[in-house]
């Protein structure tokens, strides 16, 4: 039987090498996952710490395996951009990508708030309700 067919919702950040690191999630995200589009990108101050500006993106896309996979891959496409622990604690991010949607399941819900992320939501056609 084949899985259903999710939406997602996918943010992107980095503060390191933004472009670079930022360009090299987008390949593998489309790569892994079907039909993602991606917003523009917009540069942010940093929430929470001390660093460089944000380079943020939001991706809609569509999945077929369940949450759990999905995060799964997602974290390894993190690691395989360059994201390693001992540099996330010291604020360097080289990428952070979080799944803020999974089919109608809200995650991440502060981020929701942002103004960035409300822009780049409209700016992809999806509701915020």
């Amino acid at each position: 039987m084949k899985s259903k067919r999710v939406k997602i919702v996918i943010a992107l950040g980095s503060n390191v090498d933004q472009e670079a690191h930022i360009l090299k999630a987008k390949k593998w995200l489309e790569a892994t996952f079907e039909d993602m589009t991606f917003g523009t990108s917009l540069w942010t101050e940093p929430i929470g710490l001390s660093s460089d500006k944000f380079l943020n993106t939001l991706g809609v896309g569509y999945t077929n395996v369940n949450m759990e996979r999905t995060l799964l891959a997602i974290k390894n496409i993190e690691r395989k951009c360059g994201r390693r622990v001992a540099e996330s604690r010291k604020g360097i991010i080289a990428v952070d990508i979080d799944l803020l949607l999974f089919d109608s399941e809200r995650l991440h819900e502060t981020d929701w708030n942002r103004g960035y992320v409300k822009n780049l939501l409209q700016q992809l056609g999806v509701s915020i309700d």
